[in-house]
């Protein structure tokens, strides 16, 4: 097993190592679930995220178009701080 550490940010977000998530094929928006098992904590690729990947060729084509072309008249920025209430 590879281990990596990381540092657990104010707002309670870590990032995951850039080798790990190219291994894993994780990009922008992957949703995940996280547990707990015993001491360790649990961080699993969000079942229906997975099982919906492929299922349909001409809507992942187009999720893949449209990726990153969101138009909302404000900063990337702003827009996070929208989202975080703050």
């Amino acid at each position: 097993m590879r281990k990596s550490a990381t540092t657990l940010t104010a707002k309670g977000q870590v990032t995951i190592p850039k080798a790990i998530r190219d291994r894993r094929g994780m990009a922008v928006g992957t949703r995940f679930e996280v547990s707990e098992r015993g001491e360790e904590i649990v961080l699993r690729r969000a079942a229906s995220v997975a099982a919906a990947k492929g299922d349909d060729p001409e809507f992942d084509a187009y999720l893949e178009r449209v990726r990153g072309t969101l138009r909302l008249g404000m900063s990337t920025d702003a827009f996070m701080e929208l989202l975080r209430g703050e």
